[in-house]
């Protein structure tokens, strides 16, 4: 895709996993990437990994001033920002009975304000200079259907398509599309659970496809999104999940069909 030659994305939550990623993939196709993370250390070794075309900005998107240093880190180094990726999220795994207020709140922190907040900082960027762009929130199928044991992550991630939805009507006129992206399970670092034997291939029986995926499988959802080739998609969740979610009647019992 030529979409990105030349072009700079920020992404939150980029030193690893998806975001890492993402990143790697709009550099191989000529863009430049400002990769935001609270771990330096992942982010700094990504940036010197892709050289002049990557920057490392220290971001915590649930803080305000850490949005705006992204925008200005992207038009400090690469003269500009085009596209957004937001992939930051904060785990908190345990039954809701479990779950502690801090825990709780610092996840919507993270994973649902940090989305407003850091999307918020860019439309407003791009309003003032009268450029368009387009957004990518990274949702999940957990959105879709309750997640028992995630805490608050269903609810957040539930957040963050219906957000995804508001921004997009509210700034087409300004030439911002913002659409989702719904991961099923993708090994990543957060993803730990695979590393049992057992569970693994629970999961990928599950899965139509029969394979895990992984973070390439969501990258090209998410450069399609970002690309000239959606610029007629905007207020969309696409999901990527290997049809996992399609399921439900494979485990079901009930009368033979002829």
């Amino acid at each position: 895709m030529s979409s990105f030659i030349g072009k700079t994305a920020i992404i939150t939550g980029g030193a690893s996993g998806i975001g890492q990623r993402v990143a790697e993939d709009i550099v191989a196709q000529g863009g430049n990437v400002v990769i935001g993370d609270v771990n330096v250390a992942l982010g700094k070794k990504l940036a010197s990994k892709l050289g002049s075309h990557g920057s490392f900005v220290e971001l915590d998107v649930s803080r305000g001033a850490d949005c705006s240093l992204a925008i200005e880190t992207a038009v400090s180094t690469f003269g500009g920002v085009n596209f957004l990726v937001n992939s930051a999220i904060r785990m908190a795994a345990k039954p809701l009975i479990e779950l502690s207020e801090t825990d709780w709140r610092k996840t919507l922190d993270v994973g649902l304000t940090g989305t407003f907040l850091m999307s918020q900082a860019f439309a407003r960027h791009l309003n003032k200079k009268g450029s368009p762009g387009a957004i990518v929130n990274i949702s999940s199928i957990g959105a879709q259907h309750p997640y028992g044991g995630s805490g608050p992550y269903s609810a957040v991630k539930a957040g963050v398509t219906l957000l995804t939805e508001q921004m997009a009507i509210e700034w087409a006129e300004h030439g911002i599309r913002v659409n989702a992206l719904a991961p099923g399970t993708i090994e990543t670092p957060l993803t730990t659970y695979l590393k049992d034997p057992e569970v693994r291939e629970s999961r990928t029986r599950a899965v139509p496809l029969q394979r895990i995926g992984q973070p390439a499988d969501i990258s090209n959802g998410v450069l399609y999104l970002l690309s000239d080739s959606a610029s007629w998609v905007t207020a969309t969740t696409l999901t990527v999940d290997g049809g996992v979610t399609k399921t439900l009647f494979n485990y079901l019992k009930g009368r033979g069909w002829s």
